[in-house]
């Protein structure tokens, strides 16, 4: 068998001794004041987006991820001039999704590191529309974002966290005050769309933040919200195994069955119900968390 190429870039999913290589060449790297952003080409991916040595997009591949978690909150309610809040999103891609619908009223997206919202426009161009009157860019920490408006009056029907899993600005978020300032700000019948990646083994099933202080689990167990939900998809350069989305509803509502039509490259309405027809051993961990 011939060595590995030297070029080849990895990943490794957190406590699960599992890797993946890349046959990736460099086209920009650097050290923003957050985190380590990496732009490469890849010969099938296209264009491939890092931050802190772990894969956020790829041109070929962003859609899945992208359409699976706006989507889905969007379209599971029969929303009415609705209001979202992106957290992180500095690819654009999730603000590109939530665009695509005229009921949605108002976008704010909280981004804290403006050098990837421009090293993507400029290096991988799936962005939504910044320029639309319906969105406001803030860059700033979203935990103080979050914060503030819990204490104000302004509200949110769907909130989507498009954040790294587990690396650099992100762990400020996954901690118990954040989420709860999240509960605070929704509408009556608001949901937050939150993700990972699943993985199982010998030892049962794990997250790979589970190293966070509050993990998906502690969300699960609290009882803050009054529903979760699982569904899921697989993203080709997400490594480790299946993607999981978690959907806290506020109200209880369930958001399985979609109430509009509309079709992308991936979602579909038959799709969308599809995604939460789990196998047990996840609908198992969801219900109750690991080692309960």
């Amino acid at each position: 068998m011939s060595p590995v190429p030297a070029q080849w870039w990895h990943e490794s999913t957190y406590g699960s001794g599992i890797t993946q290589a890349l046959d990736l060449t460099t086209r920009h790297e650097e050290r923003s004041a957050f985190q380590e952003i990496g732009v490469y080409d890849h010969p099938v991916y296209g264009s491939v987006l890092t931050l802190d040595g772990t894969v956020q997009i790829s041109q070929a591949d962003d859609f899945i991820y992208h359409e699976m978690a706006a989507h889905v909150p969007l379209l599971g309610r029969a929303w009415q001039d609705a209001r979202v809040l992106i957290i992180g999103g500095g690819d654009g891609g999730m603000l590109r999704e939530v665009l695509r619908h005229d009921f949605v009223r108002e976008v704010v997206m909280v981004e804290i590191d403006r050098r990837v919202i421009d090293l993507s426009n400029e290096h991988i161009g799936l962005q939504g529309d910044y320029a639309d009157p319906r969105v406001t860019l803030i860059i700033d920490d979203a935990v103080r974002y979050v914060a503030d408006t819990a204490r104000s009056d302004k509200r949110f029907d769907v909130v989507l966290i498009d954040a790294t899993d587990s690396t650099g600005p992100t762990k400020v978020l996954l901690t118990r005050p954040f989420y709860h300032d999240l509960h605070t700000l929704l509408s009556p019948g608001g949901a937050v769309i939150d993700s990972d990646i699943l993985l199982v083994g010998n030892d049962g099933g794990r997250l790979s933040r589970d190293p966070c202080d509050f993990s998906i689990y502690d969300i699960i167990r609290s009882g803050l919200f009054a529903r979760v939900e699982g569904y899921g998809a697989r993203v080709p350069l997400y490594p480790g195994g299946p993607f999981a989305f978690f959907l806290y509803s506020k109200d209880g509502h369930s958001f399985r069955t979609p109430v509009r039509s509309w079709h992308g490259r991936y979602y579909d309405p038959e799709l969308h119900a599809a995604a939460f027809a789990l196998p047990t051993w996840w609908r198992n961990l969801i219900a109750v968390g690991p080692n309960a």
